[in-house]
């Protein structure tokens, strides 16, 4: 029998939950509305998105959906062809000689070139003038995207997946303001700008000095709630024919405090230990290899911070976060105030920390927290 947990893009039969999202975000991409939609990274964030854009296309034939994932990129020519590829795949859908006909003036300044595999399958290059400005080619591909799709009377949602990577570029601040001025007039097109590193992602949206600000609804991706998550843990066992009681499966989600990827690797990981029934011994054995598992990761992490970064991290994992300008916290964790104020900023933007609504701060990553504490 396979397992039944999934630790990569969740199909719609692995598929958790998530109908309230579903539905908001579905709204504000009928209503053409733009949409910030942040959380810690592994949160299934692309999961539902794709999930979301997957159900558009079956709903309504009138519209186009376009993912492109900016992480990979280093330059702004990454960004140019990242773009390009995306809006070709979205209008697109199928590559064949009649499509690319259709979208041989899509572009003005960008040439697409493609190369069709015997399987059916495809590539796309690009060219274009080196000299061309950058303002040049966003035009190109924002422009044209706009133009074909209000010839077609078609709508679109643009979903730009690890957006705050375009803040790694040298022309950052000219990327974003063209960008902005594009899609404050476009009309029938809704654009999700999506990503893992809050801080970075809501400073752009936040930041009165900056482009983007208040241009789109944030909307924070939260975790999925225990008794929704419980439920599904135990069917994916049940369907499997192995036991996992109730109060086994809320040990197994409270374990790594609902962290959506931890849960479903926690319970993969059970489910491959057990024969029949799930026990508590079960899922101690499964939470040691988990952190076991991540222990490489985290120890890259650990030997990139600095000596402030460490020392205020093991002191919040030893004592708390609650109180850590107090008197007795400083002491603790052999700080100075302005050396707890930088290291704070710091995890912060790197988003290795999160301050709660009760401004307590804690590691965004519960497995990474459990690790520091076995380690200390």
């Amino acid at each position: 029998m396979k397992n039944p947990f999934t630790l990569g893009l969740a199909s719609d039969e692995k598929f958790c939950n998530r109908k309230k999202e579903i539905k908001e975000l579905k709204t504000f991409i009928k209503n053409s509305q733009n949409v910030v939609i942040y959380s810690p990274r592994r949160y299934g964030k692309t999961s539902l998105i794709k999930k979301i854009l997957k159900d558009i296309n079956k709903e309504n034939k009138n519209f186009i959906t376009i993912y492109a994932d900016l992480f990979p990129i280093s330059s702004y020519q990454d960004l140019v062809e990242i773009l390009s590829k995306a809006v070709i795949e979205g209008i697109g859908r199928e590559i064949n000689k009649s499509f690319i006909k259709k979208i041989q003036n899509l572009f003005k300044s960008i040439v697409p070139s493609f190369t069709i595999k015997p399987d059916g399958s495809f590539s796309i290059s690009f060219s274009y003038n080196p000299n061309i400005p950058i303002e040049t080619l966003l035009s190109d591909i924002f422009e044209g995207l706009n133009n074909y799709i209000t010839s077609k009377k078609l709508e679109v949602v643009v979903v730009l997946d690890e957006f705050q990577e375009i803040t790694t570029l040298p022309e950052a601040h000219k990327i974003e303001g063209i960008i902005r001025s594009y899609i404050q007039n476009h009309q029938n097109i809704s654009y999700f700008f999506v990503g893992s590193r809050r801080r970075l992602l809501l400073d752009m949206f936040t930041d009165k000095n900056k482009p983007f600000y208040k241009s789109s609804f944030l909307y924070e991706l939260k975790k999925i709630p225990e008794n929704e998550f419980v439920r599904c843990i135990i069917k994916n066992f049940e369907k499997t024919g192995k036991i996992c009681a109730e109060a086994i499966a809320r040990k197994i989600y409270n374990l790594v405090e609902g962290y959506p990827y931890y849960v479903q690797k926690f319970s993969s990981i059970s489910w491959d230990l057990t024969n029949k029934k799930v026990t508590e011994k079960t899922v101690l054995q499964a939470l040691e290899i988990l952190i076991n598992i991540e222990k490489a990761d985290f120890e890259n992490v650990w030997i990139n911070l600095n000596y402030s970064e460490k020392a205020l991290l093991k002191a919040i994992v030893k004592f708390g976060g609650s109180q850590i300008f107090s008197k007795d916290f400083i002491q603790k964790s052999g700080l100075s105030i302005g050396g707890i104020q930088k290291a704070v900023k710091s995890l912060l933007e790197k988003d290795i920390i999160e301050q709660t609504q009760n401004k307590t701060y804690r590691l965004t990553d519960p497995v990474m927290k459990l690790w520091l504490l076995r380690e200390i």
